[in-house]
């Protein structure tokens, strides 16, 4: 199904958005505000987009949905686009949304004075991309009868935070849970649409994509710091899950998302 047809407008100024969001039932945004961010100054780097989008004619969602990239993670926001209300949603972030994302600002802060029309179909895909994963996660989470309890969940994901450092084996997550392994295995993966294992990797890149923001760590160090004592092979992970290596990665996000 598709969800997006076209772009209503742009909109750069986001005080101008809070008054009209209501109106609108799709929003992307792509903001880095510079928060969070290592660089002695940002000024010169901090960007805004956000475009209203029409949904297709038989996709009526019942709030507005408002979706996209903040300092380089993937999330939502409330109506009102109050950067303290964003929210990580890790079913987001995938290699196409990331690749999408990093061509699209490249271009918009490259050339701020040319036409952007060629542009268009590549914005629509990036929004109907997060539309669809959305709701994924929505039909996910409706179909968690008899499996895990969102505490259960939530004491795996800590456990695995704690431990993010070193190889964590799918008995122990099992134990935590206090149920047999075959068990954990069936209901893990009907609870979170994912294997212990993908979630497991999916947290230690999740946190590999923190520190890379956020430290000036080398990638080594970072890999190291999540359980992955292979460069290449961290380098590898990175990239199948977030489009890019983790150095480009790095330098795109540091220097506004132009490329390197």
């Amino acid at each position: 199904m598709k969800y997006v047809s076209h772009i209503h407008q742009e909109i750069l100024d986001r005080s101008s958005i809070k008054n009209l969001a209501h109106k609108y039932p799709i929003i992307l945004f792509l903001i880095k505000d510079g928060h969070n961010s290592t660089e002695e100054s940002v000024s010169d780097k901090k960007y805004q987009f956000m475009y209203t989008l029409n949904p297709m004619p038989n996709f009526k969602p019942k709030a507005p949905l408002v979706f996209g990239m903040y300092n380089g993670i993937f999330g939502t926001m409330n109506p009102e686009m109050d950067t303290q209300s964003f929210e990580h949603i890790p079913i987001l972030d995938n290699p196409l949304s990331n690749q999408l994302a990093l061509y699209v600002v490249q271009e918009l802060q490259f050339c701020p004075n040319e036409d952007k029309s060629y542009l268009e179909n590549m914005i629509v895909t990036m929004a109907d991309l997060l539309v669809k994963r959305y709701y994924l996660q929505k039909e996910i989470s409706c179909n968690l009868q008899m499996g895990l309890t969102p505490f259960i969940v939530q004491k795996i994901q800590q456990y695995v935070i704690k431990h993010i450092d070193r190889p964590i084996l799918t008995s122990e997550l099992a134990k935590v849970a206090r149920l047999s392994i075959h068990h954990f295995i069936r209901v893990f993966k009907k609870t979170t649409g994912e294997t212990p294992h993908q979630f497991i990797m999916r947290l230690k890149l999740e946190q590999a994509k923190k520190l890379l923001i956020s430290t000036e760590e080398s990638i080594i160090q970072i890999g190291m710091g999540v359980g992955c004592d292979n460069p290449s092979h961290f380098s590898q992970l990175f990239k199948t899950n977030f489009g890019v290596p983790p150095l480009k990665f790095r330098k795109a996000y540091q220097i506004g998302m132009l490329s390197a």
